[in-house]
């Protein structure tokens, strides 16, 4: 297929998601806006990419949007991705894929393009350490630590990163224990006392 052939088709995959009634101005143009760019990258009617909720814009944290791909050739086979906020559109696709250590569906890839996807299919995911240490640079940041992870997983989330995955920042911030006491400076240098504390040069300064 020439590259002017390639174009084209492309290019009625984002018109006819655009003339869809769906992807206008209601709540979820957003998302339908990112599964018809996923067509578009996949080559694939953008009725065969299905978003798993619509989701609300207004509620916190972020949560990612899934995509489910149907392969046109295949109806039982597809593949899953997530993408992180659908108010825009320069942000990368991930493949969600079984953790090599847990089995458990998290973003393995992450796909700007086509080659992406092919290259992932190709060579499959680099092996893991078992202790949960530093993944291969081929893994996603959003890999390590994606909630997703079984519990008994090396790279399960821990208490402090699900805290703040929630928005509950206090909370997470408290896991390091009692807040320190400040300590009067008097106390600190007790060689210093009344009037020589003022001669102590500022940082400010």
């Amino acid at each position: 297929m020439s590259i002017a052939t390639r174009a084209t088709a492309a290019y009625r995959l984002v018109q006819q998601q655009r003339d869809n009634p769906s992807s206008r101005d209601d709540a979820g143009a957003g998302v339908a806006r990112v599964a018809g760019r996923l067509a578009s990258l996949l080559g694939i009617d953008p009725k065969q990419v299905r978003p798993e909720r619509v989701r609300d814009r207004r509620s916190l944290p972020l949560e990612p949007v899934t995509l489910h791909a149907t392969d046109p050739d295949d109806p039982r086979r597809g593949y899953t991705f997530t993408y992180l906020d659908p108010s825009y559109d320069d942000e990368s696709f991930f493949l969600l894929a079984p953790c090599p250590l847990c089995s458990a569906p998290v973003p393995l890839a992450e796909i700007r393009g086509l080659a992406d996807l092919g290259a992932f299919l190709a060579a499959g995911p680099e092996p893991l350490p078992q202790d949960g240490g530093m993944p291969p640079d081929s893994y996603p940041d959003s890999f390590d630590e994606h909630p997703a992870h079984l519990a008994d997983c090396p790279y399960h989330e821990t208490r402090r990163v699900g805290l703040m995955r929630r928005g509950q920042c206090s909370e997470a911030l408290d896991l390091d224990g009692p807040p320190r006491l400040e300590v009067p400076l008097e106390q600190r240098l007790p060689w210093y006392s009344g009037s020589a504390l003022l001669l102590l040069p500022s940082r400010a300064g």
